[in-house]
């Protein structure tokens, strides 16, 4: 008897260690971060190599008349990806490879945005460089072995030609902390194209810290910033103008309407939650933007589709309210709800963590409040999703509905 138990436990043990095995292969093998490891030298220019390592975006360097950066690693520790920050043009710079045929220029896939991840073919000594053989300027840069790059590692590779939402903020932030359940729920959980869409971000940090934000949340395609001016406390018909009026905010939000097709589109409170103005200012151009991408005759617009959204929320709207669930568990953050991936979300912001303002499913701002503002399906019946009445990604919806 005690033979045949012995038996037993070894072949469950067996079964258990076969079990462990394949869970292990399952899982990705993640890349080591090895930028610790690399030689980074500067040949010259404004600040330091140091500026490119300190994991502060607010520090950067600064090539000028055809500086670089050099970088050089043991020869048994070949780098197979390079995540970098680059301040101003995304585009101003490109990557060269020592390998044994030369010097390479290493191929940057897709649209490019100011942080990028890079794919290296297993190099010890690469150069960054300025595309146009003048200058360029790093925030940051950061090396990995070979292997599925560190899941904090933004990999954005384009913005969307046909999103299923587009959620439009003033200022990077503004989308977590206002509306910062959507993105975890719609991205992350249903696996939904959401698409980003951001008005103003003066400075490239500010981008940065955005798609760290959002890259937490799930979303997958890159944002867009229609780079307006960010104007520090102005009257509203300042904002409104500084911007080119309403009618011409209209327009830019309704290319990008047109150009990223999205079902249902989302925005902040017309009242621009505590008053800002320009929040005010993108509101009511919103509104316009609407009846500008789906008329084929504004002829500004002309080079692209016309196209028309099926669904417009605006944040805290009282029209046809709608209340939304994002406290419940999502299994793609590993139990944790929206409200704390939104939570984590804003921390991640950096620079805008002066506690005035913080992300809340309560009170004034709360993130699950929405209120419907046009619709061409109707109205809503429900009241329990963003898609009621769109075929397919409304049954998509439900699945997160929570049954009594």
């Amino acid at each position: 008897m005690v033979a045949r138990h012995t038996m037993l436990l070894a072949l469950i043990c067996l079964l258990s260690l076969g079990c462990a095995a394949r869970a292990a292969d399952a899982e990705p093998a993640f890349a080591r971060e090895i930028t610790g490891q690399a030689e980074i030298t500067v040949s010259r220019g404004k600040a330091t190599r140091v500026n490119l390592t300190d994991r502060d975006y607010r520090t950067e360097w600064q090539g000028q008349d055809g500086a670089y950066v050099d970088i050089r690693l043991p020869d048994d520790l070949p780098c197979f990806g390079l995540s970098v920050l680059v301040s101003g043009d995304p585009y101003s710079l490109s990557v060269q490879a020592e390998t044994p045929f030369g010097w390479q220029a290493v191929d940057i896939p897709g649209e490019r945005f100011n942080t990028q991840y890079i794919p290296l073919p297993g190099v010890t000594h690469l150069s960054i460089v300025p595309s146009n053989g003048k200058s360029f300027r790093l925030m940051e840069l950061r090396l990995f072995s070979e292997g599925e790059p560190p899941k904090d590692v933004v990999r954005f590779t384009a913005t969307a030609d046909k999103s299923d939402l587009m959620v439009l903020a003033c200022h990077p932030d503004d989308d977590i902390l206002w509306m910062g359940g959507l993105m975890p729920t719609y991205a992350g959980q249903l696996g939904m194209n959401v698409q980003l869409v951001y008005m103003t971000a003066r400075f490239s940090y500010r981008r940065c810290e955005a798609m760290d934000a959002l890259w937490h949340c799930g979303v997958t395609t890159g944002p867009v910033f229609v780079g307006l001016p960010d104007i520090t406390d102005p009257s509203y018909t300042d904002a409104v103008a500084q911007w080119g009026g309403l009618t011409e905010i209209g327009r830019k939000i309704a290319r990008v309407i047109r150009q990223c097709r999205p079902e249902v589109l989302v925005t902040q409170d017309v009242k621009g939650e505590y008053g800002h103005t320009q929040h005010r200012a993108m509101v009511a151009a919103c509104n316009l933007a609407v009846r500008f991408a789906a008329d084929p005759n504004e002829r500004s617009l002309r080079d692209l589709p016309a196209w028309e959204v099926r669904k417009y929320y605006i944040h805290l709207y009282k029209e046809q309210p709608l209340t939304l669930d994002f406290e419940q568990p999502l299994s793609a953050f590993g139990g944790r709800s929206a409200f704390e991936i939104a939570q984590e979300a804003f921390a991640l912001h950096k620079s805008q963590q002066s506690g005035r303002y913080a992300v809340a499913v309560d009170g004034p701002y709360d993130i699950r409040r929405y209120g419907l503002a046009y619709s061409t399906v109707g109205e809503d019946e429900n009241h329990d999703g963003l898609f009621e009445h769109i075929d397919g990604l409304y049954e998509l919806e439900q699945t997160l509905i929570r049954r009594p």
